[in-house]
């Protein structure tokens, strides 16, 4: 997922009664009991008071997951935010702080407060915490491209993820090892080229689940996609090239438990969306004995000259079609956003007038939308279809 990058500083020198917050210039302190309050250990009259049920209640009814993309500092500086993240998600996914580049920009950087931060939040407040994302092409710290280029050595690999994955066991309920590796681009497995690719071949991608397997024996291991989801010759080559690659790591006994479907919905596309090929294309992967995660769910506007509650009316309607026809199969465990409110939105404004891009569940003033109830709907239609 190509998420907004920040560029946070390596924590230093804080004191022992506070935490340094990620952000700008040298970070900030908070004290102890603002910390306390940031990861829900505060007493229950500081948290808002927030409409019940949330979508994990009615998710947790239909067996299902929901959850949410964050950063650190949403959590800890923004009360209001917080507060709907633990009255909503079940789960959250670290949006950059997992992320190679951002742990390691240097050798041996190890900038992991941000990722510890979030890791006790999910922790001391009974959510999951999904990792996201070991191996990814865009994520490759410079110095890393470059040695893998001189000399192809799998142990920068296998350093990292040997760093990650252990530090967060028992708390990770899951794994993203491999993201985004396919675009069909003439090569006739539809792998991706990426230093990855260069360096160790088409069996990078086997020996990152087996060496994840390794240090998680019992997290499930999931491969991560988008471009799955329209009626589209492009999206077809990709949908083609992920289940012959699916049947090839099967062959060689890769362990992989699932794909996760990165659903980044275009209005401007939607006309494009067909039910029945992406309910044959799920059923495909439920073949194959995999779990789904619906792993990054937003809408990217495209008209925006019309009044705002058309513009939500539109958004919701496509995740409600898309999300129809994914809570039917019942190998999909679980929907996250990739966020949770447009005040934290990856998506640019769709223009200057505008304003920002209404593709998630609540607004900026973290009021419920459209999607919202789309999302809610689904969970209840999937828990009658349980009840059948």
């Amino acid at each position: 997922m190509s998420a907004r990058r920040c560029a946070f500083p390596s924590p230093s020198d804080r004191p022992a009664a506070s935490v340094v917050l990620p952000g700008g210039g040298a970070g900030m302190a908070i004290g102890r009991r603002a910390f306390l309050i940031a990861l829900g250990m505060a007493p229950m009259a500081a948290r808002a008071a927030l409409p019940a049920p949330g979508l994990q209640d009615i998710g947790g009814r239909a067996n299902m997951l929901f959850g949410a993309a964050v950063q650190a500092r949403q959590i800890l500086t923004d009360p209001g935010f917080r507060a709907h993240v633990l009255h909503e998600c079940g789960s959250i996914t670290p949006e950059i702080e997992l992320k190679w580049d951002f742990i390691d920009p240097e050798p041996g950087a190890n900038q992991f407060t941000p990722a510890d931060q979030l890791a006790r939040f999910a922790a001391r407040n009974g959510k999951r915490l999904h990792g996201h994302a070991l191996l990814w092409h865009k994520s490759i710290p410079p110095w890393a491209v470059q040695q893998m280029a001189d000399r192809p050595d799998w142990g920068a690999v296998s350093g990292f993820m040997a760093s990650v994955i252990p530090r967060y066991a028992g708390v990770a309920d899951g794994w993203d090892v491999v993201n985004e590796p396919l675009e069909p681009n003439g090569r006739a497995d539809g792998l991706r080229a990426s230093p990855f690719l260069a360096a160790f071949g088409p069996d990078y991608i086997r020996r990152a689940f087996d060496e994840a397997r390794r240090l998680a024996p019992g997290a499930p291991l999931f491969l991560n996609e988008y471009g799955l989801d329209y009626d589209r010759p492009d999206c077809q080559r990709k949908r083609e090239a992920l289940l012959r690659l699916l049947d090839e790591l099967g062959r060689t006994g890769a362990p992989i438990d699932g794909i996760g479907l990165q659903l980044h919905l275009e209005l401007a596309r939607m006309g494009e969306f067909d039910e029945r090929i992406f309910a044959d294309f799920l059923n495909e992967l439920g073949a194959r004995g995999l779990q789904i995660r619906i792993s990054e769910l937003d809408v990217a506007e495209a008209e925006t000259a019309i009044p705002v509650e058309e513009r939500d009316r539109r958004c919701g309607e496509a995740v409600r079609r898309v999300l129809d026809v994914a809570v039917a199969n019942r190998a999909v465990g679980s929907i996250t956003c990739w966020g949770l409110s447009d005040r934290y939105s990856w998506l640019p404004p769709p223009s200057e007038q505008s304003g920002l891009n209404r593709g998630l569940p609540l607004d900026s003033d973290l009021k419920r939308k459209e999607i919202y109830l789309a999302i809610r709907d689904a969970f209840r239609q999937r828990e009658a279809l349980l009840r059948k």
